[in-house]
C-alpha cells in the first residue's frame, strides 16, 4: 500500500506543467485561474488582478464571499481584501452541540453580518523564496437582539473562526515565508497574532473566580507545512499547527512564605493539517 501511494505521488510530479507556485500570498491569479481544496476556499479570477473566494463546505449554512484586488504588481505585490458572511444559520444548526445549554432554552443566536477587510503584501526574498505580511479585521453587525457569547472550551482554531460572531471582533497581523526546496516541493512557515473582542470571564462551579477571571483576547498561532505537487496544477499539503491561548487553565503556585494561590496559565495546542488542492488555468 505504501509503495502504491509513493508511486502515485512520484508519477504525479512528472505530469505537472509548471513549477509549484507559493500560495496564500498577495499574488492574484491570471484571468480564468481557479483552485479549491477540501478545506481551502474556492478561488476564481474572472479577470487579471481580481479574485473571488468562498468556502463551499459552509456556503449553504453560512453564506460567505471574499474579493481580492491587486493594487500593486511588481517586485512588491500589494493586494486588498474585502468580504462578508452571514453565520447565523450555521450557529443555530450547531446550537445543541456548541451551545448545549441553549438546546431547549429560549436563548437564541440573532441575525448578524460579518464584514471583513485586509491588506496583504508580498515580495521575493530570493529566486526560490517569497515573504508575506498581512493584516485583517472582521467585526459583527447585529441585525437584531442575540445572546451569542464566547464558549471558552473549544479548540483554538474553532474559537478564532467564531471570534467575530461571538465576541464582535477579530483582528490579525501575521507573516509567512514560503521556500521552494525543488520545483515540486515547497516548505512554508507562518506566524499570526490575533486579538478578539472580550472573551468574558472564567466561571468555576457557577461562580466567577475573582482576580484571575478575565479571559485574555490574545491568541498566537504558528504553522509549518509542506506542499507537494501531484498531477497537473494540483498539490497535497501536510503540516502541523501550534496555538497558544487562554483557555481558563490555572495552576497552584506556592510562594516563599508558604502561601499558595492559583495563577492563570496559557494553554498550548498542537494539531496536524492536511489538504488536497485542485487548481487549473
Amino acid at each position: 500500500m505504501r509503495a502504491l501511494l509513493l508511486c502515485v505521488l512520484l508519477s504525479g510530479t512528472l505530469v505537472t506543467a509548471q513549477p509549484l507556485a507559493a500560495r496564500d500570498t498577495a499574488d492574484v491569479g491570471p484571468r480564468g485561474s481557479w483552485s479549491v481544496g477540501l478545506f481551502n476556499p474556492l478561488r476564481f479570477s474572472p479577470m487579471d488582478g481580481v479574485e473571488f473566494q468562498t468556502h463551499p463546505l459552509t456556503f449553504f449554512v453560512a453564506p460567505n464571499a471574499n474579493a481580492r484586488v491587486a493594487l500593486l504588481r511588481s517586485s512588491l505585490r500589494l493586494t486588498t481584501e474585502a468580504g462578508l458572511s452571514l453565520p447565523t444559520f450555521a450557529l443555530r444548526l450547531t446550537k445543541g452541540y456548541l451551545f448545549p445549554l441553549w438546546a431547549t432554552s429560549d436563548n437564541d443566536i440573532g441575525w448578524m453580518l460579518i464584514p471583513r477587510a485586509g491588506l496583504v503584501l508580498s515580495g521575493d526574498a530570493s529566486r526560490r523564496g517569497v515573504w508575506t505580511v498581512k493584516a485583517d479585521a472582521a467585526f459583527r453587525i447585529a441585525l437584531g437582539p442575540h445572546n451569542a457569547s464566547p464558549l471558552n472550551f473549544m479548540s483554538t482554531p474553532l474559537e478564532l473562526l467564531l471570534a467575530a460572531p461571538l465576541t464582535g471582533l477579530s483582528t490579525r497581523v501575521g507573516g509567512a515565508y514560503d521556500h521552494a526546496l525543488t520545483e515540486r516541493l515547497r516548505v512554508r512557515g507562518e506566524l499570526n497574532l490575533y486579538v478578539t473582542g472580550s472573551q468574558g470571564h472564567l466561571v468555576v462551579s457557577g461562580q466567577d473566580v475573582g482576580a484571575i477571571a478575565a479571559m485574555s483576547p490574545l491568541f498566537v498561532t504558528a504553522h509549518v507545512g509542506f506542499d507537494l505537487a501531484v498531477f497537473r496544477h494540483s498539490r497535497v499539503t501536510l503540516g502541523a499547527m501550534w496555538a497558544n491561548a487562554d483557555q481558563g487553565a490555572t495552576k497552584l503556585v506556592t510562594g516563599a512564605d508558604g502561601y499558595s494561590e492559583r495563577q492563570r496559565v496559557r494553554s498550548n495546542d498542537f494539531m496536524p493539517t492536511l489538504d488536497f488542492i485542485w487548481a487549473g488555468l
